[in-house]
């Protein structure tokens, strides 16, 4: 059985998709843009983008009550694969994760995105 899970506060799709799909064991987050909760741009920063893709997503698991934590496989975009982008990108996501004991399995790929620098999905275990 899947169940959709929408909520407003994370961008709403652009297309014919999900923001993320509950199953039994499992919700599928959509890929989330550098962008904030209503669409509007946070910016060129890859920090900032980084930190609005991490928070749309923690915002829709908080609809199934479920945690960042409960990650297990993140898939990671970016634009530029450059060492001073990568780098950026990595201290912004080890700080949203630095409380995480176990941090979630993770692949980073260089790719063109269409609106921002940043897009990224998670898989997260449901307890």
């Amino acid at each position: 059985m899947k169940e959709v899970i929408q909520t407003l506060n994370a961008p709403k799709p652009s297309g014919p998709y999900s923001q993320g799909v509950k199953t039994k064991s499992f919700i599928f987050v959509s890929g989330q843009d550098g962008v904030k909760a209503n669409g509007e741009s946070v910016g060129a920063s890859i920090a900032a983008q980084t930190t609005a893709s991490l928070d749309n997503i923690k915002n829709i698991l908080a609809e199934k009550n479920v945690e960042v934590s409960n990650l297990v496989f993140v898939t990671c975009y970016l634009s530029d694969l450059n060492e001073e982008t990568v780098r950026e990108f990595n201290q912004t996501y080890e700080s949203y994760f630095k409380d995480v004991e176990v941090k979630p399995a993770r692949i980073t790929i260089g790719c063109q995105l269409l609106e921002t620098d940043v897009e990224i999905t998670g898989t997260a275990l449901v307890d």
